[in-house]
């Protein structure tokens, strides 16, 4: 079989091509067909991505791990040499449990996004820059060749920027449209972080390639064998110190800047409340989650004591993330801003995870964080994706996001009410629905590890009730304003993506066990390499 063969008989090819195909197809058939193009082309790539978890499920043999995939493509791809020094790209995709629940979310979310936006203007160039995206984010998820991930990694930023650009807010910020500000704001931090990562990666990998009986590879399944683990130290600003740390601080930035973590947080807020609606739910259901992937994938699976020798840090600045964005919560006037920073505070829980991970300890609880901050990763994106749908349909109406505009509309909207307490109560933490599973794990386990932290988190939490509580009191309850007397409650178009997100939501929060399972043997993995190499 030849190479060419055996990357268009995989199916984790088909799911990055076929939305790639379905906004070229947008171009090709009538405009008028635009949106029920771009919903078959979401839909089929969403129903691959469930018959990719069916068939594992149906082998009997478990999700596997990086070593062990049980869904995989690897052939040679670029070849040439520099100097004395052969460079090697492959393409390799594969999925195993950490990468398969992201991978079906973002099929998840790509549907409900082109339904929620089927009224955009120019639809036909709207719906293929979010099939654009979406084919960027599967190649994210499932690239195990570090310079094939990285090269997602920049493709997703195309379509994001030309979404929050052109369909943004036309409010004027610093002088220019605040869809131009976002845009070029989204765009430069992200790129700022991708010449870290890359100057990381080619460390790694002209490293590795120039010690005597290796191979010039960037895979991560050659990484993460304990005997391919970087190793040594380099000179760095002035002092000698172990590369790892600096292979790992160096590709960090880039994803401490897309989860966003504090101080590299602040073009979230504004990008969130310039995007489309539909945009704001894929920027916070998948687009922040490549960053703790990467988090967990990369730096925690390949640079284990890296990650371990900077994890005090890392809950040091899971609490300022959790604390900072819930204090600034309670200031919020725009329902979209409050839910933006809900999200900094929110992954602020996965740091913690990630960092009580690589501390002392417990293996048993060390497991258990990280197992918690990846559920996280999961309960989080369709918990704010519904927040999100929530503020958007009462925008679309009322055409305006300030809380203190509002007043009792529940009488109006009492199904938008119903769903939105929904989402918060979820987004709260409240035992039964998703949002509880990932933080209930997370904090009882960084307790043996990170006790203090943990404390000054959990704490935190009642801000999030408090700001939460609030927003719904202002806007949903109390004294009706009567002059929003003529709203109209949810149409049937708009149930769609809110009543699928919060039955999600009950699933994971009432029997996660089916989402644990998926994930688990890939973290056991992870914690093993990490046990194994940690001096």
């Amino acid at each position: 079989m030849t190479a060419f063969q055996t990357i268009f008989q995989s199916d984790l090819t088909w799911i990055i091509l076929l939305p790639m195909l379905g906004a070229i197809a947008l171009y090709v058939l009538p405009k008028s067909w635009a949106r029920w193009t771009a919903l078959i082309f979401a839909s089929a790539v969403f129903l691959l991505t469930l018959l990719s978890w069916y068939r594992i499920q149906a082998s009997g043999q478990g999700f596997g791990d990086l070593t062990h995939l049980r869904d995989a493509v690897n052939v040679p791809w670029i070849r040439f040499n520099a100097g004395n020094i052969q460079f090697n790209v492959d393409y390799f995709l594969g999925v195993d449990g950490l990468s398969l629940p992201l991978v079906i979310l973002n099929g998840f979310l790509t549907v409900l996004a082109i339904i929620g936006g089927w009224k955009k203007t120019r639809a036909r160039d709207y719906m293929a820059l979010i099939l654009f995206l979406e084919g960027g984010v599967m190649g994210v998820f499932m690239a195990l060749d570090l310079f094939l991930f990285f090269l997602f990694w920049e493709i997703e930023l195309a379509p994001m920027f030309l979404l929050i650009g052109i369909w943004g807010n036309e409010q004027i910020k610093h002088g220019v449209p605040g869809r131009i500000y976002s845009a070029w704001k989204f765009l430069l931090y992200t790129f700022f972080g991708s010449i870290f990562m890359l100057a990381g990666i080619l460390l790694l990998y002209f490293n590795n390639a120039g010690l005597p009986g290796t191979t010039a590879t960037a895979s991560m399944t050659y990484f993460a064998d304990p005997a391919h683990m970087v190793k040594g130290t380099i000179p760095f600003l002035g002092v000698t110190t172990s590369l790892q740390l600096v292979v790992f601080l160096l590709i960090f930035i880039a994803f401490a800047i897309k989860i966003p973590m504090f101080p590299f947080h602040t073009w979230l807020p504004d990008a969130h409340t310039d995007a489309p609606t539909e945009v704001s739910v894929l920027l916070a259901g998948v687009l922040l989650k490549m960053g703790a992937y990467g988090l967990i994938r990369i730096c925690f699976t390949l640079f284990p004591q890296g990650v371990h020798d900077f994890s005090g840090w890392l809950a040091v600045i899971a609490i300022v993330n959790i604390i900072y964005g819930a204090l600034i919560c309670l200031v919020q006037k725009d329902m979209k801003k409050l839910i933006a920073y809900s999200s900094v505070s929110h992954m602020g829980i996965v740091l913690l995870g990630v960092a009580a991970a690589a501390g002392g300890g417990d293996l048993a609880f060390r497991q258990a964080a990280l197992m918690g901050a990846t559920v996280q990763l999961f309960s989080h994106g369709i918990i704010s994706g519904l927040l999100f749908f929530c503020v958007g349909v009462i925008y679309d109406i009322a055409h305006t996001r300030d809380i203190a505009a509002f007043g009792g509309v529940a009488k109006r909207m009492p199904i938008l009410g119903t769903v939105f307490v929904f989402a918060a109560m979820a987004s709260a933490g409240l035992p039964g629905l998703a949002g509880f599973v990932a933080e209930y794990m997370v904090f009882t386990s960084s307790y043996k590890i990170w006790t203090v932290a943990t404390i000054i988190s959990v704490f935190t939490m009642i801000l999030t009730a408090g700001y939460l509580l609030w927003m719904m009191k202002r806007v949903f309850f109390g004294d009706f304003n009567k002059k929003w007397d003529w709203l109209p409650d949810v149409s049937p178009r708009e149930m769609i993506p809110l009543f699928s997100l919060a039955g999600l939501i009950v699933i994971v929060g009432i029997y996660p066990k089916f989402l644990i399972d998926v994930i688990s043997p890939s973290l056991t993995h992870i914690m093993q390499l990490a046990v194994a190499t940690i001096k």
